[in-house]
């Protein structure tokens, strides 16, 4: 009728909202997975460019990919993409270079074939596609069999597990740049890189109430600008022991600064040692200064942890052993002056 405007159906504007909601939805949700997509392949491009890019002359760790051969070897590297263009570069402590067909690099496909390798054929290898890096793979050249000045040494506090064995490689064949990883691979354990004040602390589930059966096997690696080096250490953990140095618990002192002046101490066995200690007994020495000519004496002792010593003395420490295996001597404990 005239002048009478008709009722808008309620149920179709829902209807109506709905589909707007839902188209606005389908736009946000594709935005976003087109966003995330960029995202991942954005951290992998980061990722593989921030590799690529570690000069090896500056080489601080092990990375992800590598590959090993020898001297003269013939290797070939595959670049792990879906791209069927790609170009190679190689880059080792000075320069970056692009790499062409050669008698001593031969491209097929995806994979590159490095002949006759030499020192100047190692590096950083990446390869690239039109969008930008795809892969790198480490080359070094093993030198394990050449290198001769390098050893590992390892000692233990305990003979328990809950102390980790400490361990150092050094060697002649590197500069001061260079990445260096062991690992106890006797218990299959992981690789430690990251040494504190050059020490690396390893593992183990040495039982310290049994006997051993089995050598523990340290394994090491290096890699320097342009080589690797790999070096295997084996021993009894009850060889390498060097127990904590001790503490002086007590000290009294009877005619004090007279020729006659006894020192009656007591020392405490490391924190670390094993208990019971009637069970893994210590042998003892002190060092001690005469008071009137600055002489330093020794004197050992294998029974308790009591000692007396007698004279005019200024100052002592002590250090210990393990009395039944003959380990090693702890480091000294701190100088302890006589009043």
């Amino acid at each position: 009728m005239y002048g009478i405007k008709a009722r808008t159906d309620p149920m179709r504007g829902r209807e109506d909202a709905t589909r707007r909601v839902q188209s606005h939805l389908r736009f946000f949700c594709a935005e976003f997975d087109a966003t995330a997509a960029k995202m991942v392949w954005l951290m992998r491009f980061i990722f593989l460019f921030c590799l690529s890019v570690t000069r090896m002359s500056a080489l601080n760790f092990f990375p992800e990919k590598f590959v090993i051969a020898e001297r003269h070897a013939s290797v070939t590297l595959t670049c792990r993409t879906d791209k069927d263009i790609i170009t190679w570069r190689r880059e080792d402590a000075s320069s970056i270079e692009n790499i062409s067909q050669s008698e001593y690099e031969i491209l097929s496909g995806r994979d590159l074939t490095v002949i006759d390798l030499e020192e100047d054929l190692t590096g950083n290898y990446t390869c690239w596609s039109d969008t930008g890096l795809e892969d790198y793979t480490y080359l070094l050249l093993d030198k394990s069999k050449e290198a001769t000045a390098f050893h590992i040494n390892c000692t233990a506090e305990t003979f328990s597990c809950t102390e980790k064995i400490k361990c150092a490689w050094t060697s002649n064949e590197f500069s001061d740049k260079f990445a260096f990883r062991l690992r106890n691979t006797r218990d299959n354990g992981d690789w430690v890189s990251q040494p504190v004040d050059g020490v690396f602390f390893l593992p183990h589930s040495t039982n310290s109430y049994s006997e051993e059966s089995e050598r523990l096997l340290v394994t090491a690696e290096a890699a320097s600008a342009c080589c690797y080096m790999k070096t295997d250490y084996s021993f009894f953990l009850r060889d390498i022991i060097k127990p904590a140095n001790p503490n002086i618990s007590f000290c009294s002192i009877k005619n004090e600064e007279s020729d006659n002046q006894i020192i009656e101490l007591e020392v405490e066995p490391p924190s670390t040692w094993p208990q019971p200690h009637s069970f893994f007994p210590l042998k003892h020495e002190i060092e001690y200064e005469i008071r009137d000519n600055g002489e330093l004496k020794t004197k050992e002792w294998e029974v308790g942890s009591k000692i007396k010593v007698q004279g005019s003395i200024t100052k002592l420490r002590v250090r210990c052993r393990d009395l039944l295996l003959l380990s090693q001597w702890s480091e000294w404990s701190d100088w302890k002056n006589v009043n």
